[in-house]
């Protein structure tokens, strides 16, 4: 069993390299984030492993834009987990605004989903601090 748990995590390791080898690859980028899915047996994806995963991709295509929102919503649909403002910098929340005006649907709205809830969390955030 710690054969096999230690050859998982060589898998994801190397995945991992080759995401951060070039952070712009949306194939590399997937294949990470799915790995995660199943990191010795558990799904271990969070909000942090999102970005982590797709900022680069998200700053550079209308399609990492799509995946990082895409990514985002599985993840709140599997765990509870919603996208936390603190994560996005400028950076990140412009290209999302960005390219939000020429997504199609159901794109455009995973998209305005994420950037809403950044807003409604940091309002309450603020409110309450």
């Amino acid at each position: 069993m710690t054969r096999s748990k230690d050859i998982g995590n060589q898998a994801v390791e190397i995945l991992r390299q080759a995401l951060d080898s070039d952070p712009t690859n949306l194939d590399a980028a997937n294949r990470y984030w799915y790995s995660l899915s199943s990191f010795n047996g558990n799904d271990v994806r969070s909000g942090h492993y999102a970005i982590k995963t797709y900022r680069g991709v998200a700053l550079a295509s209308q399609e990492g834009v799509i995946a990082l929102a895409r990514a985002y919503r599985e993840l709140f649909e599997s765990s509870g987990e919603a996208p936390r403002a603190e994560l996005f910098d400028d950076e990140l929340l412009q290209a999302l605004q960005t390219h939000l005006a020429d997504l199609a649907e159901p794109d455009h709205a995973t998209v305005q989903w994420v950037l809403r809830s950044i807003r409604r969390r940091s309002f309450i955030g603020d409110d309450h601090a």
